[in-house]
């Protein structure tokens, strides 16, 4: 369908904002990731609160006071490129992102997410991954939760696909709670294959945590089957929400 002429003004806008944000935000970000690992987070949730505002997204957040006191891994669904900007604007905690290797090559924020502590890994489960997040494993136990978009890759059109074990196996070794949660909505305001932006809300739901200490790592499969069971209630109520915010 082709964009309305609203449609490309608000995308235009919102485009030069994103840009123009990032563009500023990025080398700070870089800059403080110098003085200490948790010193950008304030530049982060500034980054991600105004790029929302800019292209008049309404979010809003159930479950908040689900999240442990803790580390934790957070296991999530993917439908946008806002679906961070989201997570972002919400939980305010020190945590970073489990991230595809393309985005190394995006300028100025590429290498911000890279000094920030993000984790960037191929997608093919080959060794060079499996390496990469066991010793980030380390990290969740003692410094930073990790953010996992357990399905690999963006959602076309909403659905649920299923989960890969990373995310689980993770949670496993740090042996941190493992916590499901949905994005709703965000499909809609950036869709697969298009460069339109469409300001329509979107709702995080975070779950109730799920307990890994004690368990062997050959749960990860049972564990990744439940993880996936909890975020998909999550997200048909989060999409009845989306759809009660739209009336």
């Amino acid at each position: 369908m082709l964009p309305k002429p609203s449609e490309l003004i608000r995308t235009a806008f919102s485009g030069a904002a994103a840009v123009g944000i990032t563009g500023v935000l990025s080398p700070i970000v870089s800059a403080l990731s110098f003085v200490d690992e948790r010193a950008p987070d304030g530049a982060i949730y500034l980054w991600a609160d105004s790029i929302l505002r800019a292209s008049g997204v309404r979010t809003v957040c159930h479950g908040l006071e689900n999240l442990p006191a803790g580390n934790f891994v957070l296991c999530a669904n993917h439908q946008s490129n806002f679906d961070a900007l989201v997570l972002f604007r919400h939980i305010r905690r020190h945590m970073r992102y489990v991230a595809k290797q393309e985005l190394l090559k995006v300028p100025l924020l590429g290498p911000a997410l890279r000094r920030a502590g993000n984790i960037f890994v191929e997608r093919t489960g080959g060794s060079s991954d499996k390496a990469k997040l066991h010793d980030a494993a380390t990290a969740v136990r003692d410094r930073v939760s990790v953010v996992f978009f357990a399905e690999g890759t963006r959602s076309d059109d909403g659905l649920l696909r299923p989960f890969k074990k990373g995310a689980a196996m993770m949670a496993i070794e740090a042996g941190v709670p493992l916590i499901p949660a949905a994005i709703a909505g965000t499909h809609r305001i950036l869709e697969k294959g298009s460069a339109a932006i469409r300001p329509r809300p979107s709702v995080l739901m975070i779950g109730t945590p799920i307990e890994t200490k004690g368990l062997p790592p050959e749960a990860r499969e049972e564990l990744t089957l439940r993880a996936h069971a909890e975020v998909a209630k999550l997200l048909e109520a989060g999409n009845r929400i989306v759809a009660e915010m739209e009336r």
